[in-house]
């Protein structure tokens, strides 16, 4: 029951406000005029049995009411036409006054209503003066506090609004400037390396003529009037050029041609190796001391990136090994792979991972661009070749590990 009342009570409207009363002050008028009226009935009945003689009470009410008396008919009937209408007035004025006030109840409802469904786009203000209840006029003070709060807030927001959308234009703008400016410097910066490139190319190109010419010349005066020191010296020095121009070369080529692999017996390529740079090493007090291999030392590999490997590692030594010691080189072989070293006598690398790193030099007064070692791991790091290095106070090893298998991934 309480439930029902609870779920009626919170549906009800302002119509279901107005008829309740109507009808509950109905009933109420109907009950309270047939009290009345009963009331008086019996208060004349009394009168009636007090006035009547002793003896003949008994028998007043058993008299039908058409045998009463005239005075008493005509008195019963006056007071239930006063207590009628009377009743009648007062149900007709508290009606009257119900709906004066529902309607104004109404009309500042509606009032708050119109109000607050205009709030959303254009805000206006609840005139007090135009409201009759004292309560209403407090919540018109409220409600339009809170919508000229919000018409602040509304404001406010949209120069918010407003002014982002500048800034973001402006963002817009020198972002695409900046873009702009920035395409352009790539594009100049690309024309450069372009023009580098072309630079390094065309220079290679024409510095391995008079190489050449200079080798071929050197060659020819050692067969016509033999050896001599400054002339071996010339031609160390040809020979250490000729092995950056080969470094230059393949820097430059690298990425535009292909390198084929083929058979290359490893202990005979870097025996003739060593016969190239033997004068090299004379030049610097130095001496190279070669272990063969047992057996021929077959692997599949290019045969430019193997002399780059191999005469980047001899240079190096060259170049750090210490006065008046001895290079060793050897190449080992077995089933699986083979294996080239070159070990010297020369200062502990400090940082073994760094020293492959282009540009990077430990010893800052040698000559040279750091690139060889640097170029030397891209081309392991190609062919799968595995870089061993063992070095302390007493000497350096680099050991490179070539699989038999060509360098081929077969794990993937």
């Amino acid at each position: 029951m309480e439930s029902w009342l609870q779920q009626r009570l919170s549906r009800i409207s302002l119509r279901d406000l107005h008829f309740y009363p109507i009808v509950f002050i109905l009933v109420f008028t109907v009950v309270f005029s047939s009290l009345l009226i009963y009331d008086e009935y019996r208060g004349f009945t009394k009168t009636v049995h007090i006035d009547m003689p002793s003896g003949a009470e008994e028998n007043v009410t058993s008299l039908h009411p058409h045998t009463l008396n005239k005075a008493f008919r005509g008195r019963l009937i006056k007071i239930v036409l006063e207590i009628s209408t009377l009743a009648l007035i007062l149900f007709g004025f508290i009606v009257g006054v119900s709906k004066i006030a529902n309607a104004m109840i109404a009309k500042e409802l509606e009032t708050f209503f119109k109000f607050f469904e205009s709030a959303h786009s254009d805000i206006k203000q609840i005139n007090p003066d135009e409201l009759y209840f004292t309560e209403s006029k407090k919540m018109a003070e409220y409600a339009n506090e809170m919508a000229m709060t919000l018409q602040e807030q509304k404001e406010t927001l949209q120069r918010l609004n407003s002014s982002l959308e500048e800034r973001v234009q402006l963002k817009t703008k020198a972002l695409q400037q900046k873009n702009d400016a920035l395409e352009e410097e790539q594009k100049f910066s690309q024309g450069l390396l372009e023009s580098h490139k072309q630079f390094i190319r065309y220079a290679i190109h024409e510095t391995h003529t008079p190489l050449s010419v200079i080798m071929a010349n050197i060659e020819l005066f050692t067969m016509n009037e033999g050896r001599n020191r400054y002339l071996a010296k010339i031609e160390a020095a040809v020979k250490n050029i000729f092995s950056i121009y080969d470094d230059l070369s393949y820097l430059v080529k690298k990425d535009q041609i292909d390198y084929p692999k083929k058979a290359i017996d490893l202990g005979e390529y870097v025996e003739k190796r060593l016969e190239f740079f033997d004068e090299v090493a004379q030049f610097s007090n130095l001496t190279f001391h070669y272990t063969r291999p047992e057996y021929p030392a077959w692997i599949q590999f290019n045969e430019t990136k193997l002399q780059r490997v191999i005469d980047n590692n001899l240079t190096n030594a060259i170049k750090y090994t210490k006065n008046g010691e001895t290079i060793r080189v050897g190449v080992e072989s077995d089933t699986q792979e083979s294996r080239f070293w070159v070990e010297s006598k020369s200062q502990k690398i400090h940082d073994e991972q760094k020293i492959f790193e282009a540009y990077y030099r430990e010893r800052k007064k040698k000559d040279g661009f750091g690139l060889g070692l640097s170029l030397v791991k891209a081309i392991c790091d190609e062919d799968n070749v595995e870089i061993k290095i063992f070095s302390n106070r007493d000497a350096t090893r680099f050991e490179y590990v070539f699989r038999k298998d060509g360098g081929e991934n077969t794990s993937s």
